[in-house]
């Protein structure tokens, strides 16, 4: 496999609860990829569970390629029975796998094995506390759910699970991902280090909830501001992606939930060679549409050992039918940066006038200028946006 790295030469490539890092033998194959690629961003938060970096991911995080197979549980409680059936429930999360399809190109197919049956936990609802401030009474609930099922169930050849609740009878507000370094949720001598449990927002979000749960067990990390920063207005907690990207926005209208090309890069569902990693004085290169399968997808620059400038190409097409405005989209990584805390920031920023960030994407004739480089689109048609970068004198 070759990785287009434009410098002077195109080099060979071999290659939410946190409890505990990682580091060994996957620092070393990081600092190889890291010399050969200075666009392979490291991870650098010090969170140890997620993480917008690291090649290769996080040792324990789910795998993002081939076929995950996924046990789904279903939960009520004594004094929050579930009022609809189990396939009812299912049904919420049933676009789930298609949306993985469509953001991987067909490389991760996370396959659901339903049962549809609701079993009864041993204390009421508001015994539990699965957003509580503890990563153990988070994995106790699920643990005590999927035991309930495992006289039903052989969780001997999955990889992930779900928990389901019914969402207008449950007094759970939000539903986090089980995303452990350590002390995995064990089941039929299998140890599950990564699932997810469903609450009141499932019934607001639907099917991208899971899609973005499910992510953070990928290893990436939320994209939406996780401190309000002005309470009067709403979209404030999207002052760093606006709707781009699914682990920013989730919900339901908004208008570019696809994964960036950096996510996607990340979790191998681009491959190295559509990526362009340039240290050139300027450049100028196709760039084609995301949502598209095949060709350049980003063309990125590093800036310092943790942070990188991206440039890609967005199209109304797929999951982001309702995009706003085509165009070259471009946002700085920094990887140093934490969960929430604005680890991805897209450019140019005007979050009074356009908190959604609906102009973001440039079009031809429009330019930027971020991190001393000036980004301009000199052509844009179906076959994506041709942009020149060129580093400020």
């Amino acid at each position: 496999m070759y990785i287009k790295l434009i410098s002077q030469v195109t080099v060979s490539i071999s290659l939410i609860f946190l409890t505990a890092g990682c580091g060994g033998g996957a620092d070393q194959v990081f600092e190889q990829a890291r010399l050969e690629n200075p666009c392979k961003l490291p991870v650098a938060d010090g969170r140890g569970d997620v993480s917008i970096g690291g090649w290769p991911r996080i040792n324990q995080r789910m795998r993002a390629t081939g076929t995950v197979t996924s046990q789904v549980i279903m939960v009520d409680f004594p004094d929050a029975p579930a009022k609809i059936t189990p396939q009812q429930a299912f049904e919420n999360i049933k676009g789930t796998t298609a949306a993985f399809n469509e953001m991987s190109y067909g490389k991760f197919n996370y396959l659901m094995e339903p049962t549809y049956k609701w079993y009864r936990m041993s204390k009421n609802a508001t015994e539990y506390d699965p957003l509580g401030p503890t990563f153990e009474k988070h994995r106790a609930y699920l643990e005590e759910a999927l035991k309930l099922a495992d006289p039903d169930v052989d969780f001997s050849k999955s990889e992930s699970f779900i928990v389901l609740t019914d969402p207008n009878n449950v007094p759970f507000v939000a539903g986090p991902a089980f995303s452990a370094t350590d002390l995995p949720i064990t089941l039929d001598n299998t140890d599950f280090y990564n699932g997810t449990g469903s609450a009141a927002d499932l019934a607001t979000w639907g099917f991208i909830w899971a899609n973005h749960e499910l992510t953070h067990t990928l290893g990436l990390v939320d994209l939406y501001a996780s401190e309000s920063k002005d309470t009067t207005n709403y979209y404030d907690i999207l002052r760093f992606t606006g709707q781009f990207s699914y682990m920013g926005d989730i919900t339901p209208d908004s208008f570019a939930p696809g994964l960036f090309a950096f996510e996607r890069w990340n979790l191998g569902w681009l491959e190295d060679d559509q990526i362009i990693c340039t240290t050139e004085n300027e450049i100028t290169q196709l760039i084609t549409p995301l949502a598209e399968i095949g060709g350049i997808k980003a063309v990125i620059v590093p800036i310092t050992s943790t942070k990188v400038v991206v440039v890609e190409s967005r199209r109304p097409i797929g999951i982001d039918r309702n995009l706003k405005k085509s165009g070259a989209l471009v946002y700085v990584v920094d990887s140093a940066v934490q969960s929430g805390l604005g680890p991805i920031q897209v450019y140019p920023v005007d979050t009074k006038n356009d908190p959604q960030f609906t102009q973001a994407p440039r079009a031809v004739g429009e330019n930027i200028e971020i991190e001393g480089l000036n980004i301009k689109v000199i052509n844009s048609t179906i076959t994506g946006d041709t942009v020149t970068i060129s580093k400020k004198k």
